[in-house]
């Protein structure tokens, strides 16, 4: 009987320490990203439709798009160092799917560029409204939302919004929503 027990417990340390080393394996990596605060504007032409997208600089210098972390939310004008953890993925079956899943483990630091600082976009294409007055003076510029500081035209924002291509200054004359 008691070799039976044994055997038992045996057996079941033997699977757990199996169980727990399939779980160990070399598929994640963790390490460290910077976020500009800066997003860069993205997407002109007939199959995309114009957006900011906030830029992830990794350690060895590979650049990704910073929505692709999950459970990270970009606010313009913030720099943010961040610590992820990138596992790859079965996507058999998933033809248009990535292989690799990456999420946020902590915000590391993060920095408000001051009010008044500039941020320049060349030949932004101004179709389809990127600056809408949302409500009580909360401004949209595509998905992020702003307040205008004082002395800011944010309504001459708004209604050169359906005007075409230009060159403007979109100063950070702005508070966050």
């Amino acid at each position: 009987m008691e070799l039976k027990t044994l055997a038992r417990y045996l057996s079941l340390a033997l699977m757990t320490t199996h169980l727990f080393g399939c779980g160990s394996s070399d598929d994640s990596t963790e390490y460290t990203v910077t976020v500009a605060p800066q997003p860069v504007y993205y997407g002109l032409g007939l199959q995309f439709t114009p957006a900011l997208v906030a830029i992830a600089t990794r350690e060895d210098g590979q650049t990704m798009f910073a929505s692709r972390i999950a459970g990270f939310e970009h606010e313009f004008g913030v720099s943010y160092e961040l610590r992820v953890l990138e596992r790859k993925v079965d996507t058999e079956g998933y033809a248009d799917a990535s292989s690799v899943s990456i999420e946020l483990i902590e915000i590391i630091s993060s920095t408000t560029d001051p009010v008044g600082t500039s941020y320049v976009y060349n030949e932004v294409e101004l179709s389809g409204n990127p600056f809408i007055d949302k409500n009580a003076g909360v401004y949209g510029f595509y998905q992020y939302e702003f307040l205008c500081a004082e002395g800011v035209d944010c309504d001459g924002l708004v209604a050169i919004g359906d005007s075409g291509v230009v060159r403007p200054d979109f100063s950070r004359h702005l508070l966050p929503a």
